[in-house]
């Protein structure tokens, strides 16, 4: 999801030997897919897998109007993987954004057993997948640290931990900037009620 993990571009190489490999058994459909298009809805059931191979796809999540873009993704990047890999449903949206975009589809089940013939593959992406939960915890981490900072009045800290979360992605540094802007407000209240 960050999308600059080293472990990515392995793994996109190996997709790319992958679907030449299986190109028969995988018989992969092009979609092309306009501005605004939504491939996928959060909560929706995984059954097909989407590869990117040109345009971009913001990936957002949302919890009854809220809506927060986690990132934006660009080809080749595999779409729906961690759905069909987890519990077999989509945890966000992904909307084609800034133009069009084009896909190849494939039934999750088809590249499933395509990949049980490719052992490289399937170790790239589980440490592409697990790349992504350590920085997940890392960013978690900073998160309650950041939020510690803003309820101790600890200036310093979150000086150090926002700037720590502002290199890591855009959707981290609007979170940030929300926790400055909340340390703000809290100290200008603090000052007001003396």
């Amino acid at each position: 999801m960050w999308g600059d993990e080293p472990q990515l571009q392995a793994f996109r190489e190996r997709l790319k030997l992958l679907l030449e490999a299986h190109q028969q058994e995988l018989n992969p459909k092009r979609i092309n897919a306009a501005e605004g298009d939504v491939l996928f809805r959060q909560g929706e059931p995984v059954d097909t897998l989407l590869l990117l191979t040109s345009g971009k796809v913001a990936v957002e999540v949302h919890q009854g109007n809220e809506r927060h873009t986690l990132a934006v993704v660009e080809a080749l990047e595999l779409l729906g993987e961690v759905g069909f890999f987890a519990n077999g449903r989509h945890y966000a949206d992904f909307r084609v954004v800034d133009g069009p975009a084009e896909l190849l589809a494939m039934p999750g089940e088809d590249l499933l057993r395509a990949m049980l013939f490719d052992s490289d593959l399937a170790v790239e992406m589980l440490a592409l997948v697990s790349e992504r939960c350590r920085r997940g915890n890392r960013v978690i981490g900073l998160l309650l640290s950041g939020i510690e900072a803003v309820h101790y009045n600890e200036t310093e800290r979150l000086e150090q931990t926002t700037q720590e979360l502002g290199g890591i992605h855009f959707c981290i540094a609007k979170a940030s900037r929300q926790l400055q802007r909340l340390h703000q407000q809290g100290a200008a209240w603090g000052s007001g009620q003396r």
